[in-house]
């Protein structure tokens, strides 16, 4: 029944019912808990998360609301049960990144994070800060600490090596997101959008008054073009680099 029959729904019971099969029929519903979070997903990618609730999950399908309720007690558990499925497309082979080279594999993992919050753009707006480690991404950071484990780092470090990785992976996303919404939503190209910014820009700036943004601004843009080199590779690699100096320091407690 809706949450505010009920008891205050607890991390335990969220964890529980990430963890429990998927699989079982509902009632009479013929609809599993995984029927439940596949219309979720498709009703996020479709229409945007604002558009994910019982109801209209429960129109997608042909249930009652009642029934979802019954299996999926509130909207944190819906959420949470979302996120770790769609983790579950990060390494679909069900295989992680080779580990015989931990930058090579740090690479992979930071692409394969890229993708999926690339694929399943509402990640970025609803997956919590702290996460409860459903099946699907339990097994994800077991298979990216693999290409960490054994290279010098104590296990602190090994989490938060990884972490500046999934961040910057995920921040990398959300500006790509963002730029492809921006070209469609004004249907202007990167070429377009300068082509109209540009004589506006050329009369409110003073070159004399920020000579450096001036510089950098038209090195940067000619760099953009120029350039093999994305900003999401540049930054990847300077994260490496300092996972490499801390190796070089040694052992650390």
């Amino acid at each position: 029944m809706p949450e505010t029959h009920a008891r205050r729904r607890t991390l335990s019971d969220t964890i529980e019912l990430l963890w429990e099969p998927h699989t079982r029929v509902v009632g009479r519903t013929g609809r599993s808990i995984g029927d439940f979070i596949s219309a979720a997903i498709d009703l996020a990618e479709s229409e945007g998360v604002d558009a994910v609730s019982m109801r209209n999950i429960a129109e997608r399908l042909d249930v009652r609301p009642m029934a979802i309720y019954s299996a999926i007690p509130s909207k944190q558990d819906l959420i949470a049960l979302m996120v770790d499925r769609a983790y579950a497309d990060t390494y679909p082979s069900g295989r992680g990144p080779a580990v015989s080279d931990w930058r090579k594999g740090l690479r992979a993992v930071a692409k394969a994070n890229r993708n999926v919050h690339t694929k399943h753009t509402w990640l970025l707006e609803i997956a919590p800060a702290r996460s409860l480690m459903g099946p699907h991404e339990a097994r994800k950071t077991e298979l990216e600490l693999r290409v960490l484990d054994g290279i010098g780092l104590s296990d602190i470090d090994m989490e938060r090596a990884l972490s500046l990785v999934l961040t910057h992976a995920s921040k990398q996303a959300r500006l790509g997101s963002q730029l492809l919404r921006e070209r469609r939503d004004t249907g202007l190209d990167d070429d377009a959008w300068w082509g109209e910014a540009l004589p506006g820009l050329n009369r409110v700036y003073d070159p004399s008054h920020l000579p450096l943004l001036m510089r950098v601004g038209s090195a940067a843009s000619v760099g953009k073009k120029s350039s093999k080199q994305s900003s999401f590779d540049f930054g990847l690699e300077r994260i490496l680099d300092g996972i490499e100096a801390l190796l070089k320091q040694g052992p650390r407690r």
